[in-house]
């Protein structure tokens, strides 16, 4: 009787079997990716289909806009001079404020050789001295000012009387200083010719001259707009006084660029303006609020961005010089920052029908075209009336049957 075969003998060799199996089939594809007929050959030599590039349509706020540099400085500088010493050296003896110190009207701004200089409201510089008598816009501008502070002045002309003359005093004496005075005879002084008089003893007698004060211009600074602001003190405690011996600010902070000849024709007095400050972050809305006239390298123009009482402190750049203030008063943060300042020239007012400026054609015919795909690739011509551009778009809106609205893709390349 013939003895059954071992299971177990039979397992290795049918593994084995199996493991050739698989490496032949292996080889048999392999080969088979590597055999390409002429037609396979052919069709991978062609180029590739060319994509569609599209973008879709939106509805927005479109604006148009023109983007420059400027530099943030105060809107207008008073140089303020050391004024003229009777007898002696002029000299700084009191250090009356400090760079960036804000001052408001009757504040002393300076001390030479003991006598202050006062700040008050005004725009007309102080030009001569107001003594008894005088008249014209400086002096109601000075009865106004001490009027202002709380000083009462109630001379019944517009001349500077004995009550503005008490008012001076005053304002002089509560700041700690004597005011300049001058010796004037009593408006009521009878004639000291023979046989005037009452008689006896006091016959031919003038009566005892008083003293009046006046304001001395070289210690008064008229300023146009308070509080202001300290830019610079030039002259320290103990150096002499000559020239410049400080700076204020008197008005809000500003921005001052150039606008090239091109732009000038999109720009006007009163567009809205973004004020940004890229070291910082800062932002701010303003408006346009003066544009000069063109300047070359170098040049002023009518509102110059160089130095000077309403300069900027740097260098005019060639263009039309503009000046830009915020809707609201610039932080001081802003203080010296080069800034970008992107003017919007134009809006649509609301949101309208817009695509890219790359998705507008002309056609054959002349009309201008967008092409829209559609379902399974397919493309549809439309014809479209454009409007305003910004920003690299345009409003466009349908002009035949055919319908466009947002979210449908027009093709802007290929």
């Amino acid at each position: 009787m013939t003895a059954a075969p071992d299971p177990a003998r039979r397992r290795p060799a049918l593994a084995a079997l199996v493991a050739a199996a698989v490496v032949v089939a292996l080889a048999g594809s392999g080969a088979s990716t590597m055999v390409k007929s002429p037609q396979q050959v052919a069709a991978e030599a062609e180029p590739p289909v060319a994509s569609v590039i599209s973008a879709p349509v939106e509805r927005r706020v479109l604006r148009e806009t023109v983007v420059l540099r400027g530099t943030v400085a105060p809107g207008k500088t008073i140089k303020v001079a050391a004024p003229e010493v009777g007898a002696g050296r002029a000299v700084i003896t009191r250090a009356a404020v400090r760079k960036g110190q804000r001052i408001g009207a009757g504040s002393v701004v300076a001390e030479v050789s003991g006598r202050p200089v006062i700040a008050l409201p005004g725009r007309i510089p102080a030009y001569r001295d107001v003594k008894q008598g005088a008249k014209g816009p400086d002096v109601r501008q000075l009865r106004a000012a001490l009027g202002g502070l709380g000083y009462r002045v109630g001379d019944s002309s517009e001349a500077f009387g004995a009550s503005a003359a008490a008012a001076v005093r005053r304002l002089y004496s509560d700041r700690g200083y004597d005011a300049p005075t001058e010796e004037m005879a009593p408006a009521d002084a009878p004639s000291a010719r023979s046989g005037d008089g009452a008689g006896g003893g006091d016959r031919g007698r003038a009566p005892k001259p008083e003293r009046r004060a006046y304001l001395s211009s070289g210690e008064v600074l008229f300023v146009p707009r308070f509080p202001a602001r300290v830019v610079d003190v030039k002259a320290r405690l103990g150096d002499p006084a000559k020239g410049t011996i400080l700076e204020l600010s008197a008005e809000d902070l500003v921005a001052r660029g150039s606008l090239s000849a091109a732009d000038r024709e999109l720009v006007d007095v009163g567009m809205r303006v973004t004020i940004f400050a890229d070291e910082t972050g800062l932002e701010a809305a303003g408006r346009v609020a003066s544009i000069g006239e063109f300047a070359g390298s170098g040049g002023a123009g009518d509102e110059a961005a160089g130095t000077g009482e309403d300069g900027a402190g740097r260098e005019a750049e060639p263009g039309h010089p503009i000046k830009v203030k915020g809707l609201k008063p610039l932080s001081r943060r802003f203080t010296g920052r080069d800034v970008r300042l992107t003017i919007e020239t134009a809006s649509t007012g609301g949101p309208v029908l817009v695509v890219p400026a790359s998705a507008i054609f002309a056609s054959a015919d002349e009309s201008t075209q967008v092409i829209k795909l559609l379902a399974g690739g397919r493309r549809q011509r439309i014809p479209v009336r454009t409007g305003a551009t910004g920003n690299g778009f345009v409003e466009v809106a349908p002009t035949g049957s055919a319908r466009l609205a947002p979210g449908d893709r027009v093709v802007v390349g290929a």
